[in-house]
């Protein structure tokens, strides 16, 4: 087995296969590592969707997305895959909420197709909804679905017909940085070096490179489905994606219609509890479970039916809620500059995969990518770190 590579990518989620794939078509040689199966559970990669949308409150967010959309048709076109399905999506919530307006001014900033809604207008155009008279919605007809476990299995698979190497149940046992041009994982299988190292490791990278315990917080949230008494409002074609932008003390909650299983699913953003990696305990909790169906009875009665399927999931969470793609020199004083640190997750990074992927290829060849932008310098999580319990 080959032990010296162009690049190592470690993690095989959703940026990891992303990265390879983007490394191995340009010719690279690469090595895929992960520590368990590729489209395992015990990650943020996983499960039959996440939203994908153009609607950020910041412009290079909305930037970004665009980028993203478009590689997602093309690794359709590559694949003959369907990955994307187009459902439309709504921002709602009170209408006095900055976060709204902001989003708005952001996408017809960047000339995207936007749709502002009250409350009125809303509930005509999406009977399922019941909301008081002070709320509006933002509508974005390019917002959709992506389903993350076919996703990872998807790029994994072009990459290695790319001529990726791939190597599941491998776990990186240390980050060998003794010479910073030529970093090394130190794997049960041996030592594999390389030019380049990705460490896209998700909740394990605050255990890999401690430095970054108190820049990145992983919490364990929960997402469920639950069956609505008449499915057929709720298909995807009659019943956009959301998000429900909230009032400060508030919850603020995302949804999906019907897909992949035959109800609506439904989460809350940040509310579940701080763990790691190793003492997740996938329990759902009830008062979670009730949260979200008294969610549905008071805004969507129509889906507030029993609990069909509740999981959990991991984010990897920056105090921002920005994204962590920083070399490990910016991170470890004389640390390596040949080791890219990628925490693209903090809960919304899924839509970005395609692009993320291009970005750390860029990273790899020494190419500046356009849309790296500063707010994802490691300065900004370590600087602004999170509060420590006895704080």
């Amino acid at each position: 087995m080959n032990r010296t590579y162009d690049c190592i990518v470690l993690g095989a989620g959703g940026a990891g296969t992303s990265a390879a794939y983007h490394l191995a078509r340009r010719g690279r040689r690469v090595l895929l590592l992960d520590q368990f199966a590729v489209g395992h559970d015990r990650g943020s990669s996983h499960g039959h969707s996440r939203i994908f949308r153009l609607a950020y409150d910041q412009p290079d967010y909305v930037q970004l997305a665009q980028r993203a959309l478009d590689l997602w048709r093309e690794v359709e076109q590559v694949s003959g895959q369907t990955l994307l399905t187009v459902t439309g999506g709504l921002d709602l919530g009170p209408h006095e909420l900055p976060s709204l307006r902001a989003v708005e001014q952001s996408l017809r900033q960047a000339g995207v197709a936007v749709e502002t809604l009250d409350a009125g207008a809303l509930m005509r155009r999406f009977p399922q909804w019941r909301v008081p008279d002070d709320w509006a919605a933002v509508y974005s007809p390019d917002a959709g679905i992506v389903n993350p476990s076919h996703t990872v299995e998807l790029l994994a698979a072009l990459a290695r017909a790319e001529g990726a190497t791939m190597l599941e149940h491998t776990p990186a046992l240390e980050l060998d940085l003794g010479d910073p041009d030529a970093p090394a994982v130190r794997t049960p299988r041996g030592t594999f070096a390389c030019r380049r190292l990705i460490v896209a490791a998700g909740a394990w990278l605050p255990e890999l490179v401690p430095d970054l315990a108190r820049g990145l917080r992983v919490t364990q949230e929960t997402t469920a489905f639950f069956r609505a008494q008449d499915l057929a409002p709720f298909q995807p074609e009659h019943f956009p994606v959301f998000i429900g932008h909230a009032r400060a003390g508030e919850a603020e909650v995302y949804g999906f219609p019907a897909f992949g299983l035959p109800g609506v699913k439904i989460a809350e953003h940040l509310r579940g509890p701080v763990t790691t990696a190793r003492t997740r305990d996938f329990e759902v909790e009830d008062l979670t479970l009730a949260r979200l169906g008294a969610y549905l009875e008071r805004r969507l009665p129509g889906a507030a039916g029993p609990v069909m399927q509740a999981k959990t999931c991991l984010y990897t969470v920056t105090p921002t809620q920005d994204f962590l793609l920083d070399t490990h020199g910016a991170v470890t004083p004389g640390g390596s500059p040949s080791v890219l640190l990628a925490s693209p997750c903090s809960g919304h990074g899924f839509k970005f995969v395609p692009v993320l992927g291009e970005l750390l290829a860029d990273w790899a060849d020494g190419v500046p990518h356009p849309l790296h932008s500063a707010r994802f310098r490691a300065r900004r999580a370590m600087a602004h770190g999170h509060p420590t319990p006895a704080e």
